[in-house]
């Protein structure tokens, strides 16, 4: 059966100035798990999925483009589009598909809208395998701003493919399967380092199957799984990702992170990554007042160039050591999650870009410091169905550098934070 992906659909209902979308009854709903594009004005990709007819993402230029994320490689067949101003002007525009981010093909060239209408209208092509659509604009046919190509909502139809996570997958070691063909990892005394990868159709899975690593996790390849391992860090971090695209870290149990120094559950670098399902529960050991830990840590850098794009991080549970006064005396948490791009933290060096197009869901967050997640830079990032079930000064810090951000009130957040420390987005966040 033909089913809907997207974050909003054709029909839709008008309250006050704000036009909402409803789901159309023939289809049902999945959402895209993000969006990016290739420049915006301060309208962003991430309002062309977010269900509003009022907002837009617009950029300049002949060739700019827009790029949805399905999650997972999926059968296409149709886009639908909502232009911004689309009952007086006409655009013209390309729609590409790829499985990888990377080898694109076109299927509809040099399309134009009907100039007669601001609800989606829909464009058929032949079906083809996707994980990303990608809409390339080539400006419209108005006076005074044919440059501009702006979208105000998007939808992509066709078969799923899968879904962002396997299905089944539950919190910790063992809850996902073992998968034909992977590569099962022994019980070890010494890091274990990671230098094969797969392919974006077919990558490679390291299955620890319970066993124990002690002495961390070094990933140096592309199209990488590691799963189902107990790590026992022994040293500053649990699983570092070092400049990779595509890596799953998901389902492993991470403990002994000891210092001092920048310490870190899991840290990371590079396009695509998934953190799904790990568990950190009293991880910090060592000196903790010469310390700074964090459960998940990235930047961009001259030591590590790549701006993170395209990241999901769901269904972890980091906890403790418990730290409801906050006293760097203990070991304890500093921030849950920290990210700061290029030129951020006194860091220099690297992709001028910036990191963009996340989603942090469905997590347990314990005691930190000051803040449990820290944003210095990342552009789209939306927040949803997290519990955060500890204590800080505040639980968001979002920088003037960050754009986009989103905090749903779906949200749980416990008695003993002092605030939100930015806007709440009322209502339900992306699945």
């Amino acid at each position: 059966m033909r089913r809907m992906l997207t974050a909003a659909l054709c029909a839709c209902t008008a309250v006050g100035s704000v036009a909402l979308l409803a789901p159309a009854a023939s289809a049902a709903t999945l959402p895209i798990s993000a969006a990016t594009a290739s420049s915006h004005d301060g309208n962003v990709p991430a309002n062309a999925i977010d269900g509003d007819l009022s907002t837009r993402w617009s950029g300049a230029g002949d060739g700019v483009w827009i790029r949805f994320d399905l999650g997972s490689v999926t059968t296409v067949d149709s886009v639908a589009l909502a232009w911004y101003v689309g009952d007086s002007r006409r655009s013209t525009f390309d729609v590409q598909l790829s499985q990888d981010g990377s080898t694109w093909s076109t299927v509809l060239s040099r399309e134009t809208s009907s100039g007669t209408t601001r609800s989606l209208e829909t464009y058929d092509f032949a079906e083809g395998s996707a994980r990303y659509v990608r809409i390339v604009g080539h400006g419209n046919d108005s006076s005074d701003s044919s440059k501009w190509t702006s979208i105000t909502e998007a939808a992509v139809s066709g078969e799923p493919g899968g879904d962002p996570q396997p299905p089944g997958q539950s919190l910790g070691v063992g809850g996902v399967a073992t998968p034909p063909g992977a590569i099962l990892v022994p019980d070890r005394d010494s890091r274990f380092e990671i230098e094969s990868g797969g392919t974006s159709a077919a990558p490679k899975v390291y299955d620890c199957q319970g066993n124990t690593i002690r002495g961390g996790v070094l990933i140096d390849a592309d199209h990488v799984v590691i799963q189902n391992c107990r790590v026992d860090a022994e040293q500053q971090y649990g699983i570092y990702s070092d400049d990779n695209t595509d890596v799953t870290i998901q389902n492993n149990d991470i403990k002994g992170v000891e210092g001092p120094g920048d310490l870190n559950a899991i840290t990371f670098f590079g396009n695509r990554h998934k953190i799904l399902y790990n568990t950190a529960v009293d991880f910090v050991t060592g000196d903790p007042g010469d310390s700074h830990t964090d459960f998940i840590q990235t930047w961009v850098s001259s030591s590590h160039p790549i701006a993170s794009d395209d990241v999901q991080i769901r269904g972890n549970k980091a906890v403790g050591p418990a730290n409801p006064d906050r006293e760097n005396s203990v070991p304890s948490i500093h921030q849950w999650l920290m990210a700061e791009d290029y030129g951020r933290g006194g860091n220099s060096g690297g992709n001028t870009d910036g990191m963009k197009n996340w989603i942090v869901a469905d997590n347990e967050m314990g005691d930190s410091w000051n803040q449990s997640i820290k944003l210095d830079g990342p552009d789209d990032v939306s927040i949803t169905r997290n519990d955060f079930v500890g204590s800080s000064t505040r639980v968001m810090e979002v920088t003037s550098a960050s754009t986009g951000v989103k905090f749903y009130g779906d949200n749980h957040v416990g008695p003993d934070y002092g605030s939100v420390g930015m806007t709440v987005t009322p209502g339900a966040g992306p699945a």
